[in-house]
């Protein structure tokens, strides 16, 4: 239940990030003007900056949100990356340490927390204590991806 909190919740600032009019009541299900017996909505995180501070970045025009399952086997990394737009990411099973190579610090994060990755800037995630399962959630121009890898 709370990974389904979670997840419509990134979704709901992502659509209205995107200028979408799709509208999320209680919970994240979609608005039918009846409020959901008994629901109860829990902030998790509120931001307007990146890890790094950086101001969160939207394509501007029409766009589409993609979300995707990254797994990173223990021991494991992605391959160093970059964004060009922001990043929602849940860690649906940590820990998970972030490593910026431009700024050289390192941040790790636990199962459950959610945060905005940076942007333009090269990172890589680890795992640093078993297998890692994060779930990402992008806002891109329509058919874009938003991930460069370094080469």
């Amino acid at each position: 239940m709370r990974k389904l909190l979670i997840a419509t919740g990134v979704l709901a600032a992502c659509a209205a990030a995107a200028g979408s009019s799709m509208q999320l009541g209680p919970a994240g299900q979609a608005a039918t003007g009846h409020a959901a017996a008994n629901s109860v909505t829990t902030p998790i995180v509120r931001t307007a900056t990146t890890i790094a501070g950086q101001p969160l970045r939207f394509p501007g025009g029409r766009a589409e949100m993609v979300a995707s399952a990254v797994d990173i086997p223990a021991g494991g990394s992605t391959p160093i990356h970059q964004h060009p737009w922001s990043r929602f990411v849940y860690v649906e099973r940590g820990p998970l340490r972030v490593v910026n190579h431009d700024t050289g610090k390192m941040r790790d994060f636990q199962t459950g927390e959610v945060f905005p990755e940076v942007v333009f800037q090269w990172h890589e995630g680890r795992a640093i204590a078993g297998p890692v399962r994060v779930i990402v959630i992008d806002v891109v121009p329509p058919g874009v991806n938003n991930s460069i890898l370094r080469k």
